[in-house]
């Protein structure tokens, strides 16, 4: 019975820590934080050099808003992206390379903040390109898993890196409006969402890092050339304890280049997406 007195005692007052802790952290209702907005600039390059191999280069500038000037107040990011791919057939094919990330100063002129921070990452994917007809026109739906190993930190000076995966997975389509096939001087419709989860030593309560939804429209310039724009819609976990929303609406520019290496004959390969 002594020594039941001092348990009980223990244990009441971690209850109660717990119990304020969960009143002062967790409110009744998630919450959305005010929406951002960015603009997203995007190449994509498919060079193909043997029958099955081809290298995967993608450049992304990243601009973000800052309090006078939405969209494109500072550089955020600027995103390289390399991989091999080896194409199975013409409705799969898998990439595997090395991401280098530039993370530039949240805040232009604070020192409390690094200009520049490095964050490499490792990935690999697999992309499903599944081609039907819809009364006579050619319609590609696509899946996409990614999978990604990330080093990362904060700009904050003598912040530490921490390591996390995460897993993707993108479904679209390519739609076209002025043709029926998706061929040189076609406009297309480009309906696409991802989720992004991710795990790690940190991530407690906060496994769902995006969800982005971005409609958009492309067009076939040439067999070798083709772009889209759009705006997309993302949110997701903000912070360790899961119930704070970021949001952001960010506009995309992209576009997509093929080159065959072997030959002068060059055409946009059936599945010829990296997003």
């Amino acid at each position: 019975m002594q020594k039941f007195v001092p348990y009980t005692l223990t244990l009441l007052c971690i209850l109660n820590v717990y119990t304020s802790l969960s009143q002062e952290y967790f409110p009744n209702e998630s919450v959305f934080k005010k929406p951002a907005t960015a603009t997203w600039f995007n190449s994509y390059w498919n060079i193909r050099f043997s029958e099955k191999f081809f290298w995967a280069a993608e450049v992304h500038h990243r601009m973000y808003e800052t309090l006078n000037i939405p969209y494109i107040g500072r550089v955020g990011q600027l995103y390289n992206r390399h991989g091999i791919k080896y194409m199975f057939s013409k409705k799969l094919n898998i990439t595997a390379g090395f991401v280098l990330r530039m993370n530039f100063n949240p805040e232009p002129g604070n020192d409390a903040f690094e200009r520049m921070v490095l964050e490499p990452r490792l990935w690999h994917e697999y992309l499903f390109g599944l081609p039907f007809d819809v009364k006579g026109v050619d319609v590609v739906a696509y899946h996409r898993l990614r999978f990604e190993h990330r080093w990362s930190r904060s700009n904050l000076k003598g912040s530490e890196y921490i390591y996390r995966n995460r897993y993707r997975y993108k479904f679209m389509l390519k739609v076209p409006l002025n043709k029926t096939k998706l061929t040189t001087g076609a406009l297309y419709f480009n309906p696409d969402v991802e989720i992004i989860m991710q795990s790690g030593k940190t991530i407690v309560a906060n496994p769902l890092e995006d969800l982005r939804i971005y409609p958009n429209l492309g067009y076939i310039f040439t067999p070798r050339v083709s772009g889209s724009m759009g705006m997309m819609y993302t949110t997701g976990q903000a912070d360790l304890f899961g119930y704070s929303y970021k949001q952001n609406w960010i506009w995309k520019f992209n576009i997509y280049v093929s080159i065959d290496a072997r030959k002068f004959e060059q055409k946009i390969p059936e599945i010829n997406y990296g997003e």
